[in-house]
This record gives structure tokens, sequence and C-alpha cells, in this order.
């Protein structure tokens, strides 16, 4: 298993164990799949874990040593800049059927990386951003920018310490669940996310631990016609604890328990207070099949309780699951599944239960031209209002990756929302395709 692949793996398994508190709103710097390649850090240890899952490595996670980044080294320091250009189509600006414009934009995103090059510890920064420009609608040009910061120690020959904290300026997109139709621009907010933790692992049990805070804070937007919206009132701040106790079976088979609490404060609410408190129970296995499968898989007992009196909690069934099949080396097939429980800037409620599942076919066509397609659908069923929303969506790419260090990506997304609520919401579908340069040092 190439360095990259353990580290995405091991990532995807920290974030369904400690439900991460990412920014809650589908931000366009966040939401868009990223095209530049940062080598993976070499491990704090050579001791080699029972839990490493390392019998194949996904198409789309392969390391291809020719396009990797190469950096430029400062001193102790790794930095690894990268630029990608493109263009961008969309059938729907607004994400709103009834008021159907499309337009091109012009994509800029660079971003760097630094981090330590060596020694017991690793410390990296990095700084992200987003900016987009349309030929015709000039009020959805946007500005977005991510920096952070995150270390981790070794404190034993399996076990370490990590921590890290970002801030961003945001665009809440149009097609956002809580974007107000009557707006003239896009809503735009700030972020702040910051964690801790600490895995500690001994000869067959290993322990995660983590805590998580995130903080949105939103702008008042404009109105059409005049005038200003009141939109501070999707300002939250989320708490999250979490723990998972595993036990290897085998040297392809574990087990695990798992638990989370988490409180949400809505700082400028209106009509009541939105607050809440929750938590999760569940079990769940990570398992590998000689070369043909893994996976990761919870299921469990989910509980979120409203502070508004009237308003029922949500709770139920809670899973998160995900299982790869490799039917060759130049095939990875990834399905996922779903039922959490979200919060929400949307007016009049403090969450919703987010429920679905997706389909991800990777194939390598060629050495360096790899084609992806993707297909999932979801539910959110609001507490404290009338809606539900049916949410199914679509990804298609094709992405070659030269020898000199740099990519183009063609790709294709459908997005589109059907939802059973009252006024100030719109159903929409929207097509839209991108063409990207990506390139790095």
């Amino acid at each position: 298993m190439t360095a990259v692949a353990a580290g995405r793996w091991t990532r995807s398994l920290l974030l369904a164990a400690a439900g991460a508190c990412a920014a809650p709103s589908p931000a366009q710097l966040l939401q868009d799949p990223a095209t530049v390649i940062v080598p993976a850090e070499p491990p704090l240890t050579t001791a080699r874990s029972v839990f490493q899952r390392d019998a194949e490595v996904g198409v789309a996670d392969r390391m291809l040593p020719a396009f990797s980044a190469q950096r430029l080294t400062l001193g102790a320091f790794d930095l690894y800049p990268g630029l990608s250009i493109g263009g961008l189509y969309t059938s729907n600006l607004f994400a709103n059927n009834d008021r159907r414009r499309s337009d091109v934009a012009l994509v800029v995103r660079p971003e760097l990386t630094v981090r330590t090059s060596s020694g017991p510890y690793r410390v990296a920064a990095y700084g992200r951003s987003d900016l987009r420009r349309y030929a015709r609608h000039v009020s959805e040009n946007t500005e977005e920018g991510l920096a952070g910061l995150e270390g981790s120690v070794a404190i034993g020959a399996l076990s370490s310490l990590t921590a890290g904290a970002n801030y961003g300026s945001f665009i809440n997109p149009r097609f956002a669940a809580d974007s107000p139709i009557d707006a003239a621009k896009p809503l735009e907010y700030t972020a702040f996310n910051a964690y801790g933790g600490a895995t500690i692992e001994g000869a067959s049990t290993r322990v995660i631990l983590r805590v998580d805070a995130a903080t949105l804070r939103f702008r008042d937007a404009p109105a059409i016609g005049g005038g200003t919206l009141f939109t501070r009132d999707r300002d939250r701040s989320r708490y999250q604890a979490s723990a998972r106790v595993e036990r290897a079976l085998s040297p392809a088979v574990s087990v695990y328990g798992a638990a989370s609490v988490n409180a949400i404060d809505y700082r400028l609410a209106t009509n009541g207070t939105r607050n809440s408190k929750g938590y999760g129970v569940y079990v769940g296995s990570n398992f590998e099949v000689s070369a043909l499968m893994r996976g990761d898989i919870r299921v469990g007992y989910i509980r979120q309780n409203f502070d508004l009196a009237g308003v029922r909690p949500l709770s139920g069934f809670g899973t998160l699951g995900r299982l790869v099949y490799f039917p060759n080396r130049l095939w990875t097939l990834t399905a996922t599944a779903e039922s959490s429980i979200q919060d929400s800037g949307v007016p009049g409620t403090g969450g919703f239960l987010h429920r679905g599942g997706s389909l991800r076919s990777d194939h390598e066509l060629r050495r360096y031209l790899i084609a992806s397609i993707e297909g999932g659908y979801f539910r959110d069923t609001y507490r404290g209002i009338q809606r539900r929303d049916s949410l199914p969506y679509a990804d298609a790419s094709l992405t070659y990756l030269s020898r000199s260090h740099w990519n183009a990506r063609l790709g294709y997304r459908y997005l589109a929302r059907d939802c059973t609520c009252g006024v100030g919401v719109t159903d929409f579908d929207d097509h839209r395709v991108s063409a990207t340069l990506t390139f790095q040092y």
C-alpha cells in the first residue's frame, strides 16, 4: 500500500469514528474535488499496526510518482505550491427552476502546503483559495480562502497525539439548503474549526479519542430589489467529543465500539432557541478480505434533543459504512451508506436526519488516464418545520496525469433538489461541466 493510500484510509477511519466537525455548509472550496497531489508524509514510526489494511490500493488513491509534487526545500521545511485554472459551465446558476439562468465562469485555485521534512513529529501549514468570475452575472462572483495548521507527535511505537485548527472565509452556494431565494448574492460566512485527538495502540487493541469545535458566523446579505436580509440567525457553534475502542480478532478483522456526544448553540436564532444536545452509540467492524475487498461499517442509535418546547427529538438508526471492492488492479468500486443527524442553518429548525448512500467506480483506462463515475441519493428530513428534501446527484470525470507534474481534468456534475415543503424553498436541477488544468511543483 502506498503512503498516500494509507493516509487517506486512516483519515477516513478517524472521521468515521470521531464525526469530525467540518464546516456544515457546502462551501465551494470544501466541496469541489482537489486536483493538486501532495505526497503523503512518511510514517512517524516503522512499526506495523495490526489494524493496517494494505492488501490493495484503490485507483483513485494510487500515488503516481511521475506526477506527484516534487517539493521545494527551505531549511527543515518542504514547500508544495500548486495552481489550478479552469472553466465552469452551470445550467442553473441560482439553483431555482423558476429563475433558471446559465452562465460560464473562470475558476482559479492557488494553494500552498508547508510541512516539516523529518523528525519524531509532523507539522504542516496550508493555505487554499477559490476565485470565480462569471461572464454575465457578476453578482455571483466569489472569493474564498482557507488557512490551517495541523501536527502530530509520536508518544509510542504506534501511538500519537494530533491537533489542528483552520479558519476560512467561504461562500454558501445557491444550492445549499439554507440559501435564501431572495438574496441578491450568495451568502458569505466565516468558519473556525479546531480539533485534538489521541491514538493509543497496543499489540491488538487501540483507542481513538477526539474532540472538535466549530464556529460559523454569517454576514447579512443584500436582498433582491433592495434592503438587507437578516441571515445571522444561522450563526452557531458545535462541540463534539468521541471515543472508539477497537480490538483486532486477526490481522484482517477488528471489531469496535464507538460513542459521541455533541452540543450545538445558535447565537442569534429567532422564534425561540434552536439549541440542542445529542449523542450516538455504535458497534462496528473494520475488515479486509484478501486483496478483493475492505471496509469499515458501524451501526447504532443516534438522538438529538432540542431545547425548544414542543419540538420532538430526532432519533433512530445510525450508520456509517464504506465498502471498497477491487475486481482487478485497474478497477475500484466504492459503496457508502450513511444515517446521521446534522445541524442546519435553515430558519425554524435546528437539525435534520440525513440518510442515503452512493456508489463510485474508478477505472484506470491507461497508466495516466483515470475515468471516474459516481451516483448517489440522500434524503434530509427536518425537525421543527415541515420540510423534506430529496437530493440525487451524479459525478463523472476523466483525469489525465502528466509526467511533467501537471494534470488535466474534464468533469460533469448533476445536482438536484425535490422539496416537500412550504414557501421560500425552490426545487432545482443543475448540470455542471468543468475543465481544469493543475500545475504543481
